[in-house]
């Protein structure tokens, strides 16, 4: 049973795209009552603009652009995703300049990349390194293929 369950959740992590709200969603004043969860991601203040944790979900992506201060958002609600996740700006990869520090990151997939078997991800040097791959939606500090990582 404890393999089904993990299987599931490695598999649930291979669906993410982050998707970044438009000038127009930011200044939507009126949303419309659809439910399709979505996790809306809030730009650090101090923090860098790859990355972020900051995260809640909303009902659709019109109500999670429309909050003050979310930049984009992945597919799916917040609690699909592991607690200790922290996503990538769809805009990340066109930076390229990232430092050669070793500080080993689990970057995940997005729904591009298929998976035979899980986890849908791989190994990276640092969080700069995973987020440059247009592919990565979200990493996880530490190396790929240590199940408790990917606890919820």
């Amino acid at each position: 049973m404890n393999k089904i369950l993990i299987a599931l959740t490695i598999l649930g992590l291979c669906v993410a795209a982050n998707f970044k709200c438009t000038a127009e969603m930011k200044a939507a004043k009126f949303c419309t009552m659809e439910y399709m969860p979505v996790c809306g991601v809030k730009m650090t203040e101090k923090g860098s603009s790859k990355y972020s944790s900051v995260k809640a979900t909303y009902a659709n992506k019109c109500t999670a652009c429309a909050e003050e201060g979310v930049e984009f958002y992945a597919v799916g609600g917040c609690e699909q995703y592991p607690k200790n996740a922290t996503f990538c700006h769809p805009e990340a990869h066109l930076d390229l300049a990232c430092t050669r520090e070793l500080f080993p990151t689990c970057g995940l997939f997005d729904d591009s990349i298929t998976c035979t078997k899980g986890p849908c991800g791989s190994n990276f040097n640092n969080k700069c390194m995973a987020c440059i791959n247009e592919h990565i939606s979200y990493f996880l500090t530490g190396y790929c293929y240590h199940q408790e990582q990917y606890q919820q």
